[in-house]
């Protein structure tokens, strides 16, 4: 199973397109928390395979209490659109007495005025499901009597199981609930009318203060602090600004409580919504607020500094064009720093302060960019009216909002910035599980089919990286405030004591291959290796001149890169039982030798030759392989 799992993981990475690659490695025996990783992970990259996602709900079932599993397949449940993964969650939930009962989802169609879903009760499936509808208003009584084809697919009777109700005209909050008192997914709904955007305001937006919008919902210190630094920084910026915190209905009572009294102490502006009405929806209301207002969409997870708005607002207005602009930050997709698209962890304050300080220093040019990043996005009014709000019907459940609303500005002729003179702090996911990632294909679906030439273009940004060279520059800046690198002294720490079983599956290279005599000792024994039965595989980490002949010995392999997985675990699941080098000199006394380094790093006991020295830090010698190297090698 060690080389099974090493060849189908060189194979992921010489094919990464390849779902049913990913599905196989997932299947050799492992440790349940690795298999686990490996299917999360995998599902980021092919979050609607039908294989993967069946495999991670038997893992899940497998591995974890029924609590925890069901918790996920009611997170998960109102986007599973495969009829046998319905099924398999379904059989899941009914296999426990906790969780066997009713179960369902509701949508609410604003353009139609109906709410519409499945429901059914797995140990009775025969019978519809009897649903209870509350408002303040008004109480009904229905039946899930429609016929379901998803349901229908998944084996369930043909004949009942859809949801249909046509609602009276009472916006506001509802209810929907089986007899049992257990509450369908998705309820409360808020119940709202289409949203009907304000007509254009006379005012010249460039003369009317700027509307920093903040969407609140959990998160209960992060949230404090983003305020905290838009009231501290407040007087640092001469553009006119309110604070707009969109309150979707926080469950959390302290956050809730803090706000309030922010709002009454003037300090802000507070909105609160009555029942949860989702990102997309939230941030159309709280954009509508005040028609001749640019504004700036502020993540409750964000930290500003200094004249944030000022520099941003600059930005927007140095063409008539330009419809947003989007700051440098940690975490950001294009405009993340020190490295782009790669969620980097958020700084403390006092870094962040430097940050935006080198930026400010900086006085870089703004960058065009393909599409601009919701953590922190300047609109300008004339924009907003003009390209119209963010879509509530085909992305209603969020993600990629500003993607479409940026890709529908450009085929207007509307341009996007990244101010690169600012740096906004943003905590963010640095990873994502299954629910958030199937939404994210969905809703991307949507995208790729309404702009198919969307991704073509963002591929020949992200190569050609015009946002380099600021980058770059920001890194310079910083550069001598860092303080000098100590000189690492020698690592007396004692390596694995313990002798491996010998000779396991795989071998891990721990010389540089740098000088001839050390790669020609390498090849010969890789050949050696090649003619043993069964042979021993070398795993080359580093890149050497020898590498193609190395590998032509088909003894050797590189080490792939498994995502989702460290190096260390990936050696372990190669059958990797120590690190050998072939170097037989004398390390200087004050450098720490280059096999020494490799054996610690991936906790490996180390086998060196006894003339290197390498004894007194634990490593055993060559003697102990004799039955497995070529004699020259021994010598």
């Amino acid at each position: 199973m060690a080389e099974a799992f090493l060849r189908l993981a060189e194979a992921c990475e010489r094919l990464p397109n390849r779902a049913d690659l990913k599905a196989l490695l997932t299947r050799c025996p492992q440790p349940p928390a690795l298999t686990e990783t490996l299917l999360r992970t995998a599902l980021q990259r092919f979050p609607a395979d039908p294989t993967l996602r069946r495999l991670y709900w038997s893992t899940c079932r497998a591995n974890h209490p029924h609590a925890e599993v069901a918790a996920q397949i009611h997170a998960q449940l109102a986007d599973i659109r495969d009829p046998a993964e319905l099924r398999q969650v379904l059989e899941i939930l009914a296999a426990d007495p906790k969780t066997a009962r009713p179960v369902g989802v509701i949508h609410h169609d604003a353009a139609r005025g109906i709410v519409t879903g499945w429901a059914i009760d797995p140990k009775n499936p025969e019978r519809p499901p009897r649903l209870q509808m509350t408002t303040n208003e008004f109480r009904l009584e229905c039946v899930a009597d429609n016929p379901s084809p998803l349901l229908a697919q998944a084996g369930f009777p043909d004949t009942h199981g859809a949801i249909l109700v046509r609602l009276p005209q009472a916006p506001g909050g509802l209810r929907a609930s089986f007899h049992d008192g257990s509450e369908l997914i998705g309820s409360p709904l808020a119940i709202e009318p289409p949203f009907s955007p304000p007509a254009p305001s006379p005012k010249d937006p460039a003369t009317q203060p700027v509307d920093v919008l903040v969407p609140v919902f959990k998160g209960t210190e992060a949230t404090l602090e983003c305020l905290d630094s838009l009231l501290r920084h407040r007087r640092d910026n001469r553009t006119q600004h309110q604070i707009v915190v969109l309150d979707d209905a926080s469950p959390e009572p302290r956050l809730v409580q803090a706000i309030e009294r922010l709002a009454r102490q003037g300090r802000i502006q507070l909105v609160r919504r009555p029942v949860n009405l989702g990102f997309i929806r939230n941030m159309n209301r709280g954009m509508a607020l005040h028609p001749e207002c640019d504004v700036v969409w502020l993540n409750a997870d964000t930290r500003v500094h200094g004249d944030w708005l000022d520099r941003l607002r600059a930005a927007a207005y140095q063409a008539e064009d330009i419809a947003s602009v989007t700051p440098f930050t940690n975490n950001g997709e294009l405009m993340s720093f020190p490295e782009s698209r790669i969620a980097n962890p958020m700084p403390s304050p006092q870094a962040h302060a430097r940050l935006d300080r080198a930026a400010r220093q900086s006085g870089l040019a703004p960058v065009e960019l393909e599409v601009g990043c919701g953590f922190c996005f300047y609109i300008k009014r004339r924009a907003l009216d003009a390209v119209g709000y963010l879509d509530e019907e085909a992305l209603q459940r969020g993600y990629g909002e500003e993607t479409d609303w940026c890709l529908r500005a450009r085929r207007q002729g509307w341009r996007h910035l990244g101010a690169t003179n600012l740096f906004v702090a943003h905590a963010g996911g640095h990873s994502f599980g299954p629910e958030k990632a199937l939404r994210v294909y969905q809703n991307n679906s949507v995208l790729r089919r309404r702009y198919p030439d969307a991704e073509r273009r963002f591929d020949v940004f992200v190569a050609r990286d015009p946002l380099r060279p600021a980058r770059e520059a920001l890194q310079q800046l910083l550069a001598p405030q860092k303080r000098p690198a100590k000189t690492p002294s020698p690592a007396r720490a004692p390596l694995a004591s313990t002798r491996p079983l010998l000779p396991g599956r795989s071998w891990l290279i721990a010389d540089r291959l740098e000088q001839p005599e050390i790669g020609e000792r390498w090849l010969r024994l890789a050949r050696h290796l090649a003619r043993q039965q069964p042979a021993i595989t070398l795993l080359l980490a580093d890149d050497t001149p020898w590498e193609v002949q190395l590998l032509a010995t088909d003894c050797v392999s590189r080490l792939p890169h498994v995502e989702g997985l460290d190096t260390r675990q990936t050696l372990e699941l190669c059958g990797t039982t120590l690190a050998l080098s072939l170097d037989a000199s004398s390390p200087g006394a004050t450098q720490l030798p280059h096999p020494l380094q490799i054996a610690q790093r991936h906790r490996l006991p180390l086998f060196a030759p006894e003339t290197a020295g390498l004894d007194r830090f634990g490593a055993f010698g060559l003697h102990e392989l004799r039955p497995y190297l070529p004699e020259e090698s021994q010598a």
